[in-house]
């Protein structure tokens, strides 16, 4: 699995193969469904190759409201908090992805709690840097 992805940045070969083996790779096509919004999510994603694109259902019209590409990670939230999906996401080209579940991530805990502790800790960052992202823009909607 290369290391597309902030986070897996920085870690080793045999680290990048550990993680490979508790997790699965996925292909998708053109317009196939890949998380369909209010469905019950427990994946992490990380898009390997090609582009998804994010959908919100807003008053029964699908709006496009991201696109993903690789590098980019979706469901970290469903990691700590499953439940149903807020967005629909479909594959925009042929797309790969790898994903793990939460009892995946739970049992690489087991086996190398080093490795797990650095994958959780950059979900995290990940996390915080859309968190604060997002409160930029509610202020500057609040501001307009």
């Amino acid at each position: 699995m290369p290391s597309l992805t902030p986070l897996l940045a920085n870690f080793s070969p045999q680290e990048l193969s550990l993680l490979s083996s508790f997790g699965d790779s996925r292909s998708y096509q053109a317009e196939e469904v890949v998380i369909r919004q209010g469905e019950e999510n427990d994946h992490l994603y990380l898009v390997l190759k090609g582009r998804l694109d994010v959908y919100q259902d807003v008053d029964g019209t699908n709006k496009k409201v991201a696109f993903l590409e690789s590098g980019d990670s979706l469901g970290e939230v469903s990691v700590f908090d499953p439940g149903p999906a807020s967005a629909t996401v479909t594959a925009a080209s042929e797309t790969e992805v790898w994903l793990i579940t939460r009892d995946s991530l739970d049992r690489l805990h087991t086996a190398n709690p080093k490795v797990a502790y650095r994958l959780l800790s950059r979900i995290a960052t990940c996390l915080s840097k859309r968190l604060r992202q997002m409160n930029d823009k509610v202020v500057d909607l609040v501001n307009r």
